[in-house]
């Protein structure tokens, strides 16, 4: 086992060092553009990674393995605030792609409810595989007209999260995770550090009335959600960034003990990483050619590392039953084994074996979920509720019986819409979507 160890470690030190040092200097280069705000909570994010690489390369791996832990979990949680807001403003890009035949010429809809309704029904069956099939339903299902009443959507949701019956915690945790993001639960009361703009906008995005809205409030609606579109885009890359690099410092502070180690190779990317640090430290932005210059001895290290560590063919048992150093070495092994991974944002926590979902775990999540959506519900107006409602549904496992009944909900949910400019919106959506497929309309 030992001798395992050292060869995973060695490989992923000098993947992890070299792309460290790569994602360093990148970084680097975008540091001006982020601190518009002397206040800006990604100042201090910057700041905390700067300290504990100063801290790596000062020889104090052994005493930031908690520290970066801490850190780590930190970047999670922004990454988790983000994505509340993203899916807050893609219940508004909902709305405003189905009032927008209000207001902007689109291709007329030459098609009737029923042959679309058919259409959508072969659509789904036309792949053999369940998978791709029930991928599908949830797409329509999100796109579909929403006329349902409060409590019928309750009991829809219900009746799907009733699948995760029998399988792992895992699955339904994720599941209601996801259901708390789309409906806006995670982003109620007063606004983060560092959120506050992007609060401002869904604020005001919830101020304007769709009721009364004309073209110059559509446009500008359309604007804002542009706006903090590109804003959330542009944090949600800066969270990943920061992980994958707080997760490179983890797998080296976890292996260089053991680590078989290149000098040539280590001496450039140290030289990099020690360089920025103190440019960062002395409030300098600008990059020395000396050290631009040392990139290209780094080219192609990472990848060579990165295939070599794929290749590797060895599993480690569970850290639990190993007693001692070996049982040390084994966890230390899970949790770059993990950090290794294409899943930037995995959790490093080993579960221990545990009985599946039962009826009593569905039902207590589902109260609660409906208990924290019923004053958010309440408080948006009901084309915002409808977008709160189709992307909760079309997230949840498949909870059709029978076509007939898949078939049945598109049917009446695009009779029961009697807005002809969403109901067309919708249409067109659903035929797009089919046609990006290769399917063609009879």
């Amino acid at each position: 086992m030992a001798h395992n160890w050292k060869r995973q470690a060695s490989l992923a030190y000098g993947c992890a060092l070299t792309r460290l040092a790569l994602n360093f200097y990148l970084f680097f280069e975008e540091l001006p553009e982020q601190y518009e705000d002397e206040n800006s909570s990604q100042r201090e994010l910057d700041g905390q990674l700067v300290g504990l690489t100063g801290s790596f390369l000062d020889g104090k791996a052994k005493e930031l393995l908690e520290q970066i832990s801490a850190f780590r979990i930190r970047i999670q949680d922004e990454m988790h605030q983000v994505m509340a807001y993203s899916d807050a403003l893609q219940v508004y890009e909902y709305v405003l792609n189905r009032v927008e035949r209000q207001f902007v010429k689109c291709r007329p809809i030459e098609i009737s409810e029923v042959a679309l309704a058919g259409n959508l029904m072969r659509y789904i069956g036309e792949p053999k595989e369940a998978g791709i099939q029930n991928q599908r339903i949830q797409m329509i299902v999100g796109q579909l007209p929403v006329r349902l009443t409060r409590q019928k959507y309750f009991g829809m949701v219900h009746d799907a999260l009733t699948a995760y019956i029998g399988s792992d915690p895992a699955g339904l945790e994720d599941m209601m995770y996801l259901l708390r993001g789309c409906s806006m639960v995670g982003i109620s009361g007063e606004p983060k550090k560092g959120y506050e703009r992007l609060h401002g906008i869904l604020s005001e995005l919830g101020k304007l009335s769709l009721k009364e809205m004309d073209g110059i409030s559509y446009e500008h609606a359309r604007s804002l959600v542009s706006e903090a579109g590109e804003m959330a885009a542009a944090l949600m890359a800066y969270c990943t960034i920061l992980e994958e690099m707080v997760n490179d410092l983890y797998i080296l502070c976890l292996t260089g003990d053991w680590a078989v180690r290149d000098a040539r190779e280590e001496g450039h990317a140290v030289e990099i990483l020690r360089g920025l640090q103190r440019l960062y430290e002395q409030g300098e932005r600008g990059i020395p050619q000396e050290l631009t210059d040392r990139l290209p001895n780094l080219e192609g290290i990472q990848e060579e590392y990165a295939e070599k560590y794929q290749r590797l063919d060895f599993h480690w048992e569970e850290s639990e039953n190993v007693p001692g150093e070996e049982g040390e070495l084994a966890r230390r092994g899970e949790m770059v084994d993990r950090l290794m991974s294409s899943s930037t944002f995995a959790s490093l926590e080993t579960r221990k074996d545990c009985a599946g979902v039962s009826r009593e775990d569905v039902e207590r999540e589902a109260d609660r979920f409906f208990a924290e959506l019923r004053p958010v519900l309440s408080s948006l107006q009901k084309p915002v509720a409808r977008g709160v409602m189709a992307m909760s549904l079309s997230y949840l496992p498949v909870f059709f019986n029978s076509p007939e009944e898949i078939g049945a909900y598109i049917r009446n949910s695009l009779g029961c819409c009697a807005d002809l400019a969403e109901k067309e919106a919708c249409m067109d959506l659903l035929m797009q979507v089919m046609e990006s497929d290769g399917y063609g309309l009879l």
